[in-house]
């Protein structure tokens, strides 16, 4: 993966919020995590490893503060790790980094409209 990859895969899911009906019931959140969810980044190893990988140490913009985020909401929310493998946390890894990057970037265009 590389720095315009990873933004066009940002930016693919951040657009795909606008085929949500949001509501109060389901809002931008819980668009995104669905989206997210259902990105072959976070269920495919391979490329939940790529993308895992490409954040932590090849981000061109390397931002620290999104691997962390993304680092202590995984062991916040890492209950039962007794059959837990690598590759399952490199998938819950992935999500967490397209779920906060997506939030942040579409949160970030929301202002800017506002």
């Amino acid at each position: 993966m590389n720095q315009n990859q990873y933004d066009s895969l940002i930016d693919s899911l951040v657009e795909s919020v606008k085929d949500y009906n949001l509501d109060d019931s389901f809002d931008h959140y819980d668009a995104i995590v669905e989206i997210c969810s259902n990105c072959d980044h976070s269920f495919v190893y391979y490329k939940a490893w790529q993308l895992v990988n490409f954040v932590k140490f090849d981000h061109g913009s390397y931002d620290d503060t999104l691997f962390d985020e993304v680092e202590r909401e995984v062991q916040d929310n890492d209950h039962n790790t007794d059959d837990i493998t690598l590759n399952d946390y490199m998938m819950t890894y992935a999500f967490n980094i397209l779920k906060v990057a997506t939030l942040k970037k579409y949160e970030s265009q929301v202002k800017e409209v506002a």
